[in-house]
């Protein structure tokens, strides 16, 4: 797989300017390097009053706040092909009204938030005369696309939407989905869960007031990899974090799921008979299906890389 660098924008592509609201950030700025290396001329809309240095070089850069109407903004976006919103949900629903007003028509209007169904309805509410793609990178920005999965929900197609599609079909797994509602589903189990999990995780080790550096020595690897999972989230943004477990509608089903499947096994372990929590063991796995083996392999592979951290 060839590098965003050696790749072109596809023909017929129609996204010669691009403006990235919210642009200094994280997802930001990995889209900003995938357009710039794609050809696109760049403007950069952040409240932040400097540019983020590892923007690419020769964007256009002004500092403004999207969430509140102005003669900046109306210029910024005026002759633009596309408009990226790289925002939390509350800064996304606030700034949506006057970006739509701002934006030429036909222009391409794309969100990458991790919870669609608020933005989704009041996008297509406004029935702006704009093309509406919503994509969610289902990996950490520093990561980069590298082949990993981007959720996608056409919500109002065009040609300059299926241009981005393709262009990060040339470096990512590009999933489509039929609707937000759909998004958010399986959003619920990928990152709700999971999350969830992981904080879970974290608070109760703060509840059963162990010191983490008497731990570690003894550590085994799934504990390792449960501690480099819970560093991962804590190192991130707990605006997104707490975004995914509050603002999906299916979010509280998926906690529930969870909670409910915990005090299951919590029974089930106090029960006198072992029986009971054996039978637990086996249901969990039988999720896995045909997939068991090599997911086994995999999981061998990572938790063998493992080790405690050097001891300060």
């Amino acid at each position: 797989m060839s590098s965003v660098a050696d790749q072109e924008l596809p023909p017929a592509g129609g996204l010669a300017r691009c403006a990235l609201v919210g642009g200094n950030g994280a997802v930001g700025r990995l889209f900003a390097g995938l357009l710039a290396a794609a050809g696109s001329t760049l403007t950069v809309l952040d409240a932040a009053p400097a540019p983020h240095p590892e923007l690419p070089a020769g964007a256009t850069y002004a500092a403004l706040d999207a969430r509140r109407p102005s003669r900046a903004l109306e210029r910024a976006l005026a002759d633009v092909d596309c408009a990226l919103l790289a925002l939390p949900e509350a800064a996304a629903l606030d700034a949506l009204p006057h970006v739509l007003a701002a934006l030429p028509e036909d222009a391409l209007l794309v969100d990458t938030l991790s919870v669609k169904l608020p933005y989704a309805r009041a996008a297509l509410a406004a029935d702006a005369p704009v093309e509406l793609l919503s994509l969610n990178p289902m990996f950490a920005p520093a990561l980069g696309f590298a082949e990993h999965a981007v959720i996608a929900v056409r919500l109002a197609p065009g040609p300059r939407a299926e241009a981005l599609l393709a262009l990060l079909r040339a470096h990512a797994r590009v999933v489509l989905v039929p609707d937000a509602a759909v998004h958010d589903r399986i959003a619920a189990a990928l990152q709700v869960a999971t999350h969830a999990s992981v904080l879970g995780f974290g608070l109760a080790l703060a509840q059963l007031d162990v010191e983490l550096d008497a731990l570690l020595p003894l550590a085994p690897p799934p504990f390792l990899a449960l501690l480099a999972l819970l560093a991962r989230i804590a190192s991130g943004s707990p605006e997104t974090y707490g975004d995914v477990q509050r603002a999906n509608p299916f979010a509280g089903e998926a906690r529930d799921a969870l909670a409910a499947a915990l005090a299951q096994l919590d029974a089930a372990a106090r029960d006198a008979d072992p029986a009971r929590i054996e039978a637990l063991v086996a249901r969990a796995g039988e999720v896995l299906g045909a997939q068991r083996a090599p997911l086994a392999d995999q999981a061998a592979e990572l938790l063998g890389r493992l080790a405690p951290p050097p001891q300060a």
